[in-house]
């Protein structure tokens, strides 16, 4: 026999999870900041120390990273949380990790033996080979923060992204102030902050560590992961991937100024981020429990708070771009003022179609998404190439802007389409 529940019963239960959900909400946040602050610093005190040269070759190191931190949620966390939104305590963790540690490993192999190939063939490739080292223990604490969040443990996150600030900081600091100007050092003090988050994600989420299991963990995973890498393969082209283009193109140092310009919109990032954290488990759910109808409502709300916020903080570093460069990294930043502005109007075009992303994602229509992104890839590739020949560090950030109206536009095509197709039912698509 059903048990009947009160509607007074009924409006405290939906009241605590609103609470509970506001509270997780806040916490996300607040682990976002961190996290976002201590890169920002990094960024900060490197252009300090070793001027536009010094950030650009950061930048590129910082590109690889994401690279490789971006192929590894594709192939590792966001299956894992898109095919379990239910928050299982403990479920797959061991294997996870240790997945996310091969996935290092095998990245940082590669990146060193192209470090080595660059080095004899006379470039400068010291910071390529000191992120390469590190790279085992930034996925193994990304991997850690990524399952908190999934698990609806975002405290826990905030714990491990705090001791990685730490000693992240600490380590930065003292090395700007004993008057150490290699960039390779503060790479180091990253990766060591990493290391430390890391050992504590793993100690608070009681992962048992193992040695046997990647292979067939990534294995099970690999019929919805195939399509995460695929859209990643176009996303990362579009999104980032095709900076790796301008240090060629401009030089490490021009390079370095649209560097500076990323770094003042870095702090977006940090809402970008948290919303993806919240909003891909968050839109699984509404699917489930709402269908298409629930979906729908979620993304819209969604884009709506990450667009206003998006909208005001790129209004105001547009507006103050010269004094701020100024102020955080010095003099010579000046020049950045305009390409900041132009990196400013790519993020609010992004923001435009952020909760519509979330929901294809959730409802795994990977395979319309990725064709989408291939699409605006193509697009921003040749954007940077044309305009950045012919206009330098301004034609790169106009080639941005592109980036992002192209990147819009595809999700919301692809979102559209989604749902006139009619076809969506609330437990079908996450499981595809």
């Amino acid at each position: 026999m059903a048990r009947h529940v009160a509607p007074a019963d009924r409006r405290d239960l939906v009241g605590r999870f609103r609470h509970r959900a506001a509270e997780r909400a806040v916490v996300t946040l607040v682990d976002q900041v961190v996290s976002s602050a201590s890169n920002f610093l990094l960024g900060m005190l490197i252009a300090r120390a070793s001027g536009a040269d010094g950030l650009g070759t950061f930048g590129i190191a910082f590109l690889v990273w994401l690279a490789v931190v971006g192929l590894n949620r594709a192939l590792v966390t966001e299956p894992m949380t898109v095919g379990d939104a239910t928050g299982r305590a403990g479920a797959n963790l061991p294997e996870g990790l240790l997945s996310a540690l091969v996935v290092g490993l095998v990245a940082a192999t590669g990146i060193a033996a192209v470090g080595v190939v660059m080095h004899l063939a006379g470039v400068g490739t010291a910071a390529l080979l000191a992120v390469a080292v590190w790279i085992p223990s930034l996925l193994a604490q990304d991997y850690c923060r990524s399952m908190a969040f999934r698990l609806r443990r975002p405290d826990q996150a905030l714990l491990s992204d705090a001791a990685f600030a730490v000693v992240q900081v600490a380590s930065s600091l003292a090395l700007y102030l004993g008057g150490v100007r290699s960039t390779t050092a503060f790479i180091s003090a990253w990766g060591l902050g990493a290391t430390v988050g890391a050992i504590v994600g793993v100690r608070l989420l009681r992962i048992r560590p193992t040695v046997r299991g990647a292979v067939p963990h990534l294995r099970a995973l690999w019929p919805r992961s195939r399509w995460f890498v695929a859209e990643f393969g176009t996303s990362f082209p579009a999104d980032q991937g095709y900076l790796l283009l301008l240090p060629v193109l401009l030089g490490t140092a021009q390079f370095g100024y649209f560097r500076a310009g990323m770094g003042l919109i870095g702090p977006v990032v940090v809402v970008f981020i948290a919303g993806g954290n919240i909003g891909l488990p968050e839109s699984v759910r509404r699917l489930r429990e709402g269908g298409a109808a629930g979906l729908r409502s979620y993304a819209r709300s969604l884009t709506a708070v990450v667009l206003a916020v998006t909208v005001v903080y790129c209004g105001l570093v547009a507006a103050l771009a010269e004094p701020v460069l100024r102020v955080v990294y010095g003099a010579e930043f000046a020049p950045a003022a305009t390409v900041t502005r132009l990196i400013a109007l790519q993020y609010v075009l992004m923001a435009v179609s952020f909760g519509f992303g979330q929901a294809v994602k959730a409802a795994g229509r990977m395979r319309q998404l990725w064709l989408g992104r291939a699409v605006s890839a193509a697009l921003s590739i040749l954007a940077v190439v044309v305009l950045t020949a012919e206009f330098g560090l301004v034609g790169a950030g106009v080639a941005s802007v592109t980036a992002g109206l192209a990147y819009s536009t595809g999700v919301l095509v692809v979102h559209h389409r989604m749902h006139r197709s009619g076809a969506l039912a609330p437990r079908e698509q996450v499981c595809r």
